[in-house]
């Protein structure tokens, strides 16, 4: 258990000195700081997404939609004395869910898109949405105080704010609708 703590210790400062030093580029470009760390946060989302899409694939991607709503839905219900007090148990099991949803998904939800499928600008587009999803609510079961450790107020914002949450849990879901009203 020592050997693992010290390992994702390690990992989080390389990840910490990579996101500073990406930081200080941009800041030498004459970014603010604060300007700084969102196109930092921003990149790294980007990444994220395409590691997403490519992970998911191109034709389940609709359906990771409905897993993070079912996967959100169902943690927001688990009974109190399952989760106790602890901040990391609900994101763990949102996580669980979401991979398992997906895992089982062709048994689950079969959300055809209709048409000769999807351009890539979309894919890309959808896997974005997804991800913010995913840290929105990520970020919604840490909670502020234990973000601040990482990133700002200001970065934290876009994903925590009352609107954020909203925006990045609907976006997906419509621009689900705006593919499916498009390639009819």
């Amino acid at each position: 258990m020592g050997n693992k703590c010290i390992i994702l210790l390690s990992e989080l400062n390389f990840k910490t000195k990579l996101n500073m030093q990406l930081e200080k580029i941009f800041h030498s470009f004459g970014l603010s700081a604060s300007l700084a760390e969102l196109v930092t946060v921003l990149l790294v989302m980007l990444a994220i997404a395409v590691i997403f899409w490519l992970a998911v694939g191109k034709k389940r991607l609709h359906n990771s939609v409905m897993n993070i709503y079912l996967s959100f839905a169902l943690v927001q219900v688990l009974p109190i004395d399952l989760i106790g007090t602890s901040k990391n148990l609900p994101v763990l099991i949102f996580l669980i869910l979401l991979v398992l949803l997906t895992l089982i998904g062709r048994y689950t939800f079969d959300i055809g898109l209709s048409g000769s499928g999807l351009a890539y600008w979309q894919i890309f587009l959808m896997s974005f949405f997804e991800v913010g999803a995913i840290f929105s609510v990520v970020a919604t079961f840490l909670g502020d105080k234990q973000l601040l450790q990482y990133v700002s107020k200001d970065a934290l914002f876009y994903f925590t704010s009352p609107w954020a949450k909203f925006s990045w849990l609907t976006l997906p879901l419509l621009f689900l609708i705006y593919i499916n009203k498009s390639n009819d």
